[in-house]
């Protein structure tokens, strides 16, 4: 059987969902990138972002490489015609089932289901699954039954929930059969140019550098972390931000290291690593607000009322 890995926010092969259940079914894999240019404007999506995102696409497509793997990349236009593209590729290439990773906002949930939908329509078998999150979006509500707005209340019952299996992540890729063709990464004209002027030896490429970088902050930073996180001028935090946004590392592999410094304990210990938590959960906080309240996606408050505020500059 031959599988495609549909690759977006989780440009890794640590703790993947989609491509560990790909390598569990398929003899052969291919992963796939779809880059939309439009759609990155459309989404005012940095320049340095894009930059950090094509130079961790050829990392990945060289760890894939390793396990027979060839990472291709696609440019669609739009969200719009992702559909019809993906549709080609799994007629070119003969592909059997299909893999991916859940994103949660309004335009991406709309892509996806039009994806799906066309696919089901031409009996092509598809997976899906969570990711960057350990519970369902909507799973976890408030005693009255509605989706939390607050984080407090919500990491209490994120705990109240928590079990340590969640976090079996570990995986080994085994090699699968060989591809009668390449990764395109290094070929692909992604058509960009480079023009934020930031060092990016600040953010050194690849999931192996992301976690170096978890675990030199939790052994060296983490014990003052709840007092430095807020002061700018110390560097006091972990710089993984960018890292978890593109999905270079994932945020269970982020909370399992950091249990693993503190005896396993999510609210107790040492309260530098359980702030650190704190703010991974807060990401998932925040993907359930974002899934609950599509509004906040679409370029609207989450307050109704603030709407009305009249402020001295807007642009």
């Amino acid at each position: 059987m031959k599988g495609l890995v549909w690759l977006r926010n989780d440009i890794r092969m640590d703790d993947n969902p989609s491509l560990k259940r790909a390598f569990e079914e398929c003899n052969s894999v291919i992963c796939v990138y779809v880059w939309s240019p439009e759609q990155l404007k459309k989404h005012n999506e940095a320049n340095i972002k894009q930059d950090f995102l094509i130079q961790n696409l050829k990392s990945l497509a060289a760890n894939l490489h390793t396990v027979n793997v060839a990472l291709l990349i696609i440019e669609s236009k739009s969200f719009n015609t992702v559909k019809n593209d993906i549709s080609n590729l799994i007629h070119e290439h003969s592909i059997n089932k299909i893999y991916w990773n859940k994103e949660f906002a309004f335009d991406e949930i709309t892509r996806d289901k039009e994806v799906y939908d066309a696919l089901q329509a031409k009996a092509v078998d598809v997976e899906i699954f969570n990711d960057q999150i350990i519970y369902e979006p909507g799973f976890l509500r408030t005693g009255q039954d509605k989706p939390f707005s607050v984080f407090t209340p919500f990491k209490r019952r994120w705990i109240e929930h928590f079990d340590i299996k969640f976090l079996d992540i570990d995986f080994d890729y085994p090699i699968k059969e060989k591809l009668n063709f390449d990764s395109n990464v290094e070929d692909f004209d992604f058509g960009f140019t480079s023009s934020h002027g930031v060092d990016m030896q600040l953010w050194p490429i690849g999931e192996a550098s992301a976690l170096d970088r978890v675990n030199d902050f939790l052994d060296n930073k983490a014990v003052d972390y709840s007092k430095n996180r807020n002061d700018p001028i110390l560097n006091g935090t972990s710089r993984i931000s960018p890292y978890l946004a593109l999905g270079i590392i994932s945020s269970k592999r982020c909370i399992l290291e950091g249990l693993k410094k503190n005896n396993f304990e999510l609210s107790s210990g040492n309260i530098g690593i359980t702030k650190w938590i704190d703010e991974i959960v807060w990401r998932e906080f925040y993907r359930n607000i974002t899934y609950s309240f599509p509004k906040v996606s679409k370029g609207q408050p989450f307050q109704d009322y603030t709407k009305n505020i009249e402020w001295i500059f807007n642009e």
